[in-house]
Order: structure tokens, then C-alpha cells, then sequence
């Protein structure tokens, strides 16, 4: 049985341009350890019979694991959420 709006949402999957990660050294953005960084994830979703996706502005790896890091554009210009690129 098929739920609407966000509780009835699947995901399909999310895309990660693993290619386009730059190694970050400890101090260069605020940081004490290394880490990669990506711009331009996409996660993907269906819901109500369409498939939608947003993107992730930015993500941070180490250790062999992804960790979402902002949704929106970093700095935002006030405090509050801002959902990059959304398609549907």
C-alpha cells in the first residue's frame, strides 16, 4: 500500500562524484584532522508515483565512510536550512 508525502517516500539511490574529492590537510578548513571533501552529491527519492531528487552541497569522508555536512549553500546567509537544487 503506497503512503504519500514524505512518509511514504523510498529511496532510490545517492550519487556521490568520488572523483571530484580533494584531500583536506588538518588546518585548512577549520580543522584538526584530515578528511576528504565533495561537492555535488545527489540523493534521489520516490515519491507519489515520481521520482525526485535534492543535492547535497557538501560532504566529508574518512575512514572510508560519507558524512553529510551541509544541505545548503555554507556560509548561509542566516540561520536557517536551504535545500540545494532540488528536482522533481
Amino acid at each position: 500500500m503506497a503512503r504519500g508525502g514524505a512518509a511514504g517516500a523510498e529511496f532510490v539511490n545517492v550519487t556521490v562524484p568520488t572523483s571530484r574529492a580533494v584531500w583536506i590537510i588538518p588546518g585548512q578548513e577549520q580543522n584538526k584532522g584530515p578528511y576528504y571533501r565533495v561537492y555535488g552529491t545527489r540523493l534521489t527519492y520516490w515519491v507519489d508515483g515520481k521520482t525526485k531528487s535534492f543535492g547535497i552541497y557538501s560532504m566529508l569522508s574518512w575512514r572510508g565512510q560519507w558524512y553529510v555536512v551541509h544541505l545548503g549553500p555554507n556560509p548561509r546567509p542566516a540561520d536557517r536550512g536551504v535545500v540545494y537544487q532540488p528536482a522533481g
